[in-house]
């Protein structure tokens, strides 16, 4: 995968889906974030796209601690 991607959004439903292969969770307000853990380092990417690695450097540390692999993106937010 390459930076930046396209995130998942909520959408609103009058009735869940049912069936084999579908999950949910509770969407809480807050920011759209993808966090980006490469052997470069971690980046994290807002809902637009934009990278906002700076505005977020105390989540992109702990991404780099925490995941304990060499490449991964995460769905943060």
């Amino acid at each position: 995968m390459r930076f930046p991607v396209q995130v998942a959004l909520a959408q609103l439903v009058p009735r869940l889906p049912t069936g084999p292969g579908w999950w949910y969770e509770i969407k809480l307000d807050g920011h759209r974030t993808i966090l980006w853990h490469t052997t470069e380092g971690v980046r994290l990417q807002a809902r637009s796209g934009r990278d906002v690695t700076a505005s977020w450097v105390d989540l992109a540390l702990a991404g780099m601690d925490s995941l304990g692999v060499d490449r991964a993106w995460c769905d943060v937010g």
